[in-house]
């Protein structure tokens, strides 16, 4: 019988992210990537009152933002293009190809490069919330909806692609 309790944990080596140069434009995975965060915090409002025992706090809007990081990827210049668009990108990032489970939405993007002589040459970026982000695929997630531009997405274990991000 599994373990309920702790299930197996989740290597990063199988995640995947897509992004276009330009929202509402075909989603493409991301090659190179090493690393990438994403914080889901919430604006908090001291809401402490006289009596109180402890300070107390009413919550507020998501602030979601993000990093990337990985290597420069000389055949693709989608993430400069990304960087350089006027209406943002839309982004998928998907902990692991072997669940459904995504998050997304649109998003602006920074982008900065560096080399060295005894280094490879990186990528370092950095993404901010451009519309409501989801996500999708996992217990209780919400969907993203249907979109007929996003190409070959990762099957999920049972063969079946994930939600694609909703135009």
């Amino acid at each position: 019988m599994p373990d309920l309790v702790n299930p197996p944990a989740t290597h990063g080596k199988d995640g995947l992210l897509y992004m276009n140069a330009a929202r509402g434009g075909p989603l493409v995975p991301i090659a190179l990537i090493t690393e990438w965060s994403l914080d889901m915090a919430t604006d908090k409002v001291e809401s402490t009152a006289l009596g109180d025992k402890n300070k107390t706090y009413i919550q507020g809007l998501k602030d979601l933002k993000g990093t990337l990081s990985g290597f420069w990827n000389k055949l693709d210049d989608v993430l400069f293009e990304a960087a350089e668009s006027g209406t943002g990108v839309d982004l998928l990032i998907y902990p692991s190809t072997l669940s459904t489970l995504c998050f997304g939405g649109p998003a602006w993007l920074d982008i900065s490069i560096k080399g060295g002589v005894a280094a490879g040459v990186t990528l370092d970026g950095s993404f901010s919330a451009n519309g409501a982000w989801t996500r999708s695929g996992g217990s209780g997630a919400t969907s993203f909806g249907a979109r007929k531009d996003v190409g070959a997405l990762p099957p999920s274990p049972g063969g079946v692609p994930p939600l694609p991000l909703a135009a």
